[in-house]
């Protein structure tokens, strides 16, 4: 309540110059952010994000995000509890469209229009890699201060993600082929014919099925 006789305060918008710096971004920083929910497959899915706590600790570890922008939102979701919690799941279910969106690509088929508007909408509300300057010897891209919004938070991962699908055809995307898996991935061997994420676990797995197949088999 303004007491009669004292000024207004004055609420003076953010300062729109002040900018933070985001690391060029790796091809499968999307891919990386999908994977967060992993053993797809399976009827009870590994989820590796329970809450915006745990988003800004992936972003920092992954995105190449500054200090400064996690520490922006992190000043913001402590601040604005039931908003921090509406804005993480807004991010999963952008995570969710986009691993429809890339196994989609994966399997050579079209993704569908829902997750590509959703996709599509939010590459429009991040903000726009416009300006480069020089950053500790390299270079970086200079944006605007964290605004509360999923879309400004995974800026790195949807840059990532626009320039995967607008140039899908460079890039090997699979699928792995266990069918509780379903982890995606770059194929990035000479062959271009890999099956699995990792050979070690799930192609050994299915070597193993086979292999345990065989024998009964054999035995009958």
């Amino acid at each position: 309540r303004i007491l009669r006789g004292l000024p207004r305060p004055v609420v003076r918008p953010a300062r729109r110059n002040a900018m933070t710096l985001i690391s060029p971004v790796r091809d499968d920083l999307c891919i990386a952010f999908a994977n967060t929910r992993s053993w797809r497959g399976r009827e009870t899915p590994v989820e590796r994000l329970h809450g915006v706590g745990d988003l800004l600790a992936w972003t920092k570890r992954t995105a190449g995000e500054t200090d400064e922008r996690l520490e922006q939102a992190g000043r913001w979701a402590g601040e604005h509890h039931d908003d921090a919690d509406r804005l993480f799941d807004e991010a999963i279910r952008l995570r969710e469209a986009l691993y429809r969106a890339l196994a989609a690509i994966a399997e050579k088929q079209t993704v569908e229009e829902r997750d590509f508007a959703a996709l599509a909408q939010a590459i429009a509300q991040a903000p726009s890699r416009s300006r480069l300057v020089r950053s500790n010897g390299g270079y970086a891209w200079s944006v605007g201060p964290f605004e509360p919004s999923a879309a400004h938070l995974l800026v790195p991962v949807l840059w990532s993600a626009g320039d995967l699908i607008a140039d899908a055809g460079r890039h090997r995307l699979r699928r792995c082929a266990n069918p509780e898996c379903r982890f995606l991935f770059l194929d990035e061997s000479k062959s271009g014919t890999r099956r699995w994420c990792d050979m070690a676990t799930c192609g050994n797995r299915a070597k193993a099925r086979r292999h345990y197949a065989k024998v009964r088999q054999d035995a009958g």
